[in-house]
């Protein structure tokens, strides 16, 4: 064999031979690569997923142990943002318990509820969802004089419901038993589920719709 044949059939053993180590490896080595990658990527979304659920799991069995903290601070809540069904007579009832003596309630208006968001819109009932922070506006007078009224509005921002009194009026007249004073009163409550049977906080009774109506005639009959 000639050198030019022998330099030829060199060449192309080296070719051959880097064609079966790149088909090797595009066919058996780089699959075996990715696919061990992947389950790397895998065993480290899943050792990240373990770590999440232990600290998840630490923290529930935290909670768990102050479950009874948790428990008293719902019902101070509960007792701060009580539920709005037969919202008028506890209003009333909250104001007359804090009146003390000598200090007679003269007249008490009580507005209708409304969200305490002013951008939540009730519905065309009056009707917001329940779970909602509703404000309840209160006007209240009481006789006598000054420095116990004064008792009675530090009462009212004290006691166990949630109360802001923005504002108040006194009336000092010549005579001591006509002074009174006209106290704004701001209540906070918690729309719970509409009660069946109670009209909507509006007053307008739902319209339901009649098995009776009258259906469209369907086009050609005569």
């Amino acid at each position: 064999m000639n050198p030019p044949s022998t330099r030829i059939w060199t060449f192309a053993t080296i070719i051959a031979v880097i064609a079966i180590v790149a088909l090797g490896w595009f066919l058996g080595a780089a699959p075996k690569l990715a696919e061990m990658a992947r389950y790397d990527s895998e065993r480290a979304a899943v050792l990240a997923q373990n770590q999440l659920s232990r600290t998840t799991l630490a923290q529930l069995e935290a909670d768990f142990e102050r479950l009874e903290d948790f428990q008293q601070q719902l019902a101070e809540l509960q007792a701060q943002f009580p539920e709005l069904p037969e919202y008028a007579d506890a209003v009333e009832l909250f104001l007359r318990e804090l009146v003390g003596e000598g200090l007679p309630l003269e007249s008490i208006v009580i507005n209708e509820p409304v969200p305490a968001d002013p951008t939540l819109v009730p519905d065309q009932f009056g009707q917001v969802p329940p779970g909602t922070l509703v404000q309840l506006d209160v006007v209240a007078t009481v006789g006598g004089e000054l420095p116990p009224t004064l008792a009675y509005i530090d009462a009212l921002q004290r006691a166990g419901r949630f109360t802001v009194v923005p504002s108040f009026t006194f009336s000092a007249g010549s005579d001591p038993e006509a002074r009174s004073t006209t106290i704004t009163i701001i209540l906070y409550m918690i729309a719970g589920e509409p009660a069946p049977g109670v009209l909507p906080l509006d007053g307008t009774t739902p319209e339901e719709p009649t098995e009776d109506a009258e259906e469209a005639p369907a086009e050609g009959d005569a």
